[in-house]
């Protein structure tokens, strides 16, 4: 069994936790980690823990590894790998006014025309449909086919 953790808080660290635990703006996963710091800084042990918050006693514990060795920053995640999007949340609201305002019916290759010609964004037809199918739905009521 591993020997217990026990994270050792300042009173300035420990009003930065609360502030981060109560701030809606700060992503669910930082709120837990610090919550998981402030709990095992009041006494809770790592199981206590990890019922509490519903994470594995590891993850628990590479959260207690992370603060030692980062600090506050090593509650946030680190930014995720990948191209950026070609399109914007612009774009899909200018499609979704257009198909709404327009009387017309479009295709996808007609979207792909307009977007290229009025908007200078370059996206395949397969593309729209899938932003199209996640962002607006199922389409019921939308000039598009």
């Amino acid at each position: 069994m591993p020997a217990p953790l026990k994270i050792r808080l300042t009173p300035q660290e420990d009003e930065q936790l609360l502030a981060l635990k109560s701030d809606t703006n700060v992503p669910k996963r930082t709120r837990d980690r610090a919550e998981a710091i402030t709990l095992n800084f009041r006494g809770w042990n790592v199981n206590q823990i990890s019922s509490y918050i519903k994470y594995s006693p590891n993850t628990i514990r590479k959260i207690f590894y992370r603060w030692i060795t980062r600090g506050i920053e090593g509650l946030y995640d680190a930014p995720r790998t990948g191209r950026k999007p070609r399109w914007s949340e612009e774009d899909v609201n200018y499609i979704e006014s257009s198909l709404e305002k327009e009387p017309r019916t479009y295709n996808s290759y007609q979207l792909v025309e307009k977007l290229k010609k009025e908007r200078s964004v370059s996206l395949s037809r397969e593309r729209i449909r899938k932003i199209l199918k996640k962002k607006i739905g199922d389409g019921k009521g939308l000039n598009i086919r």
